[in-house]
């Protein structure tokens, strides 16, 4: 069980970086330090947790943009999420 529900709120974590190199985002986690590359959707996602903002929103964003089934998109939202909490570049409020 992942423990992120539709009203769960992520946000990015404190100690996490992020900047954009050659057009393509990237995250620094510094605990890992390690550099993630992120495509044009985790971009989006990454973007919309700026804020504190609900797992049900950014599905809510992932249908209206990219015209896919809901269950799948938050589906393979939530796996997103979880390695980003996992790796430390987000977490849950």
């Amino acid at each position: 069980m992942s423990g992120l529900g539709p009203a769960t709120r992520v946000q990015h974590s404190v100690d996490a970086v992020s900047r954009e190199v050659d057009g393509q985002l990237v995250i620094l986690t510094p605990t890992e330090g390690t550099l993630h590359e992120l495509d044009e959707l985790a971009a989006l996602v990454w973007s919309l947790c700026a804020e504190p903002v609900a797992v049900e929103e950014i599905t809510d964003r992932i249908v209206d943009e990219y015209n896919v089934d809901r269950a799948v998109a938050q589906e393979d939202l939530v796996s997103f999420l979880v390695r980003m909490i996992d790796i430390g570049a987000l977490s849950k409020r």
